[in-house]
């Protein structure tokens, strides 16, 4: 019966675990020598995966456009690191 309960008060939690699973640090872009080419680092907690790091760059991507007056945004690339820290380091290309 303890068993049960624990588990029922983890996964009442999981929602709350799962919604901070990303951060970027106040870094959001910062511009590679290509012109309207930035690079965005979003670190991940041990419950995001590489989806979670992309639906927050999508959040990040979208502040951005209305700040610079960009329209639209394409990732180039992204890379992944897991150890010491985690985090997904994304290229993006903004146009106008």
């Amino acid at each position: 019966m303890r068993k049960i309960l624990l588990s029922v008060a983890l996964l009442g939690l999981l929602p709350f675990i799962y919604g901070c699973a990303t951060a970027t640090y106040g870094k959001t872009f910062e511009q590679t020598q290509t012109q309207s080419q930035y690079t965005a680092k979003i670190y991940t907690s041990a419950f995001a995966s590489e989806k979670q790091a992309t639906e927050r760059l999508d959040q990040e991507s979208k502040k951005f456009m209305a700040e610079k007056g960009y329209k639209s945004y394409k990732v180039v690339s992204s890379k992944s690191a897991s150890f010491p820290v985690s985090f997904v380091t994304f290229v993006v290309q903004f146009s106008k």
